[in-house]
């Protein structure tokens, strides 16, 4: 038969000491960090969502186009209409708090019912501007592009030797002199192509080149060349 040694069971159901309960409490103890942590976590991320949410409905008064406005044409109040949009990252519209400021200025290309206006759509200074003529000049098919102009281009009026009788450039008149020339200019409104084909634009010149460009249009030696789009 076999001897329990007595030291052996009086060990082991002897209490455990301060070091062994300390280190039985640890886990625990962490376990409840942990859990405190992740609330605290769930709450900061619920309280962020819902700044996100509720800035991101938020919106603010701007102005916008109620009615189309011709490219140069004084910017008026009846022109203008706030709307309330959203903030948007790149969108820099006019707050509508600005408006006194806006009426009285030029547009700097067409404007369209509906769209947000913004500092780039204006300008100061009219059509004709200062030292600036504003002359109308008719084009036939050939001597412009098939794409539709749009007022605020940036063309050059190049002015072709005189033609003979058989539409072509006359040798005759094939001097370094006779050479085309280039004139800038900006278009400041066309008209749709007449029974003929041709188009009428009005373009904006230097008044130094006014004179000759009316004179080469009356010619039909113009040939619009377009640079910038509006």
């Amino acid at each position: 038969m076999s001897t329990i040694n007595r030291s052996t069971v009086d060990a082991a159901s002897a209490p455990p000491t301060a070091a062994s309960a300390s280190l039985a409490r640890l886990p625990r103890r962490r376990s409840l960090g942990m859990w405190a942590l992740g609330v605290v976590l769930v709450v900061l991320g619920s309280v962020g969502a819902y700044l996100l949410v509720v800035q991101g409905g938020m919106t603010h008064p701007y102005l916008a186009v109620s009615h189309k406005v011709a490219y140069g044409a004084a910017i008026q109040d009846s022109d203008l209409v706030v709307i309330n949009v959203n903030a948007a990252v790149g969108l820099n519209p006019i707050p509508a708090a600005q408006r006194a400021q806006v009426v009285g200025q030029h547009a700097a290309a067409e404007l369209y019912p509906g769209t947000l206006l913004t500092q780039d759509q204006l300008t100061k200074t009219a059509v004709p501007g200062p030292g600036q003529q504003l002359i109308g000049i008719e084009l036939k098919p050939g001597q412009l592009p098939a794409r539709a102009l749009k007022p605020g281009d940036a063309v050059v009026l190049v002015v072709v030797p005189p033609t003979g009788l058989a539409g072509v450039p006359d040798p005759q008149n094939s001097t370094p002199a006779a050479q085309p020339s280039s004139i800038p200019a900006t278009v400041a409104g066309t008209s749709g192509p007449a029974t003929n084909g041709n188009v009428r634009v009005d373009v904006a010149v230097a008044t130094a080149d006014g004179s000759v460009v009316a004179a080469m249009a009356a010619a039909g030696r113009i040939v619009l060349v377009v640079t910038t789009r509006s």
